[in-house]
C-alpha cells in the first residue's frame, strides 16, 4: 500500500524537469536547460519592451527560476512525449490554459496556479511528426503572462 501511495505521489509531482531529464541526451532530441543562476544574472538586465510599449519581456523573465526546452523530430519519441504531457495534464496538476489547432499543427499551453501567480508554465507544440516542449518554473504574475500571450 505504501508503494502505491509513493507511486501516486511521484506521478502527481511530475513536471517539465522530469520530462526534460527523461528525453534529453537521446538521439534525435535537442535539449536546452536554463538554470536559476542564469535567471538571477538576467535580473540585472535593463527592461526589454516591445515597440507598442505594452509588453515588458524582462519583467516576466525576471520571475523565472528555470526553463527546459525539448525539440524532438523522431516520430516515435515525439508521440511518446505528447502522450506523457497529455497524461500529466489529465492527472489534474496542470490546467489547460489555451489550445490552438490548424491543419497538422497543434499547440497547447498548461499552467499551475497559486492564487494570481503562475508557478509552472508548459507549452507543447506538435507539427507533423515533431514535438517541441517549453517548461518554465517561476512566480509569474498572471497579468504579465496575459500581456505576453496576447502580444504573440
Amino acid at each position: 500500500m505504501i508503494a502505491a501511495v509513493l507511486m501516486a505521489v511521484q506521478a502527481f509531482a511530475q513536471d517539465g524537469k522530469d520530462i526534460y531529464n527523461r528525453y534529453s541526451g537521446k538521439e534525435g532530441v535537442s535539449a536546452v536547460y536554463i538554470s536559476p543562476a542564469m535567471f538571477n544574472l538576467m535580473k540585472s538586465l535593463p527592461d526589454v519592451v516591445v515597440e507598442d510599449g505594452e509588453v515588458n519581456f524582462s519583467k516576466i523573465i525576471k520571475t523565472f527560476s528555470g526553463m527546459y526546452i525539448l525539440n524532438i523530430e523522431d516520430g516515435i519519441l515525439a508521440a511518446r512525449l505528447e502522450s506523457e504531457v497529455s497524461a500529466m495534464a489529465e492527472k489534474g496538476r496542470y490546467e489547460l490554459l489555451m489550445e490552438v489547432s490548424e491543419e497538422s499543427e497543434k499547440m497547447r499551453i498548461y499552467v499551475v496556479m497559486d492564487g494570481d501567480t503562475v508557478t509552472d508554465f508548459l507549452m507543447i507544440a506538435c507539427e507533423g511528426t515533431g514535438v517541441s516542449v517549453i517548461s518554465i518554473s517561476g512566480r509569474m504574475p498572471v497579468d504579465e503572462l496575459q500581456k505576453l500571450l496576447l502580444a504573440s
